[in-house]
């Protein structure tokens, strides 16, 4: 299971790295792994907008587009239902009910 830091604890070390400390000065000092800072380096850069990239703040368009298409036929499907149920077409029996189908 990968080590998570506060979030508190990474933007004071972003904080640092963006200001020109070098993430192997901050490796002895936080005890996080250089590889880590590096990574943080790079997103932080682009959430300051000194470097091109995603945001880490902001929602990927594609993904947006796909949860808004699952909600959409989500929201289809009891469209559906509710109108096969008002409409007759969907028998609804009474819950408890003792009568078999046949009846």
């Amino acid at each position: 299971m990968p080590f998570t830091y506060s979030t508190s604890f990474r933007e004071a070390a972003c904080v640092r790295l963006v200001a020109g400390e070098r993430p192997e000065e901050l490796h002895g000092e936080l005890k996080v792994a250089i590889a880590t800072l590096y990574r943080w380096k790079k997103q932080a850069l682009i959430d300051a907008g000194l470097r091109s990239g995603t945001k880490s703040f902001e929602p990927d368009t594609l993904a947006r587009a796909q949860q808004r298409i699952k909600d959409l036929e989500d929201e289809l499907e009891l469209v559906k239902a509710a109108s096969d149920l008002f409409n007759g077409n969907e028998v609804v029996r009474p819950k408890g009910s003792a009568r078999s189908s046949a009846d």
